[in-house]
């Protein structure tokens, strides 16, 4: 039900809408790096840049209207802080890219494996915050699965390293070390949106 300043001042900007394309855009994001990782021929390196970038411009468009907005549907710091979340996991997935690139590395299975798992949580992160405004209770079921991939990219991530501190070739152990930990620092971030996600929908339910 809205609160009473809520119908005195009307909510000036959609929040939900502007959250919601976010998320979509960083799903759609993440899933271009998956898709360039198992075939770079589908996606010049270049685009694949711009297409990680396209988020960045909605969360600037927010920011600006959180300052001008008289009342949100909800606290105006998790909106920030959701958006930032978001935000930090797009700038590690383009991180990876660049860092492959600038390391001359091609995909291997853990890095491929990794983001998989990443696009599934990015996915479901999007479908979550897609239902938030008509249903939060459909977005709180969407929480356990989304922490889960985090937790499954930890463990990939403690496997593969311990195989490359096994290896016979200290700078081939540090490129991979450096890519497979934008990948792991892409899904802690996640892990700390999805947080602010599960306050924001016991605060409205």
């Amino acid at each position: 039900m809205d609160s009473l300043l809520d119908r005195v001042f009307p909510p000036k900007y959609d929040f939900y809408a502007m959250l919601s394309k976010q998320a979509q855009l960083n799903a759609q994001g993440v899933d271009a790096l998956f898709n360039w990782l198992k075939d770079a021929s589908v996606i010049e390196s270049s685009a694949l840049c711009q297409e990680l970038k396209a988020a960045d411009e909605i969360r600037m468009e927010l920011e600006r209207k959180l300052i001008d907005a008289f009342t949100t549907p909800f606290d105006r710091g998790d909106i920030y802080s959701i958006s930032i979340g978001m935000n930090k996991v797009i700038e590690y997935a383009e991180s990876t890219l660049l860092s492959m690139q600038a390391y001359d590395m091609s995909a291997n299975p853990v890095i491929i494996g990794m983001v998989a798992i990443l696009k599934e949580g990015t996915d479901q992160f999007a479908e979550a915050v897609a239902s938030l405004k008509a249903d939060p209770v459909q977005t709180e079921s969407y929480i356990a699965g989304i922490r889960q991939t985090h937790d499954r990219i930890e463990q990939f991530y403690r496997d593969a390293m311990s195989a490359v501190f096994r290896s016979d070739n200290p700078m081939e152990a540090l490129r991979q070390r450096e890519v497979y930990h934008h990948i792991k620092d892409a899904s802690a971030n996640l892990d700390s949106a999805v947080d602010i996600l599960h306050k924001i929908v016991v605060r409205l339910t």
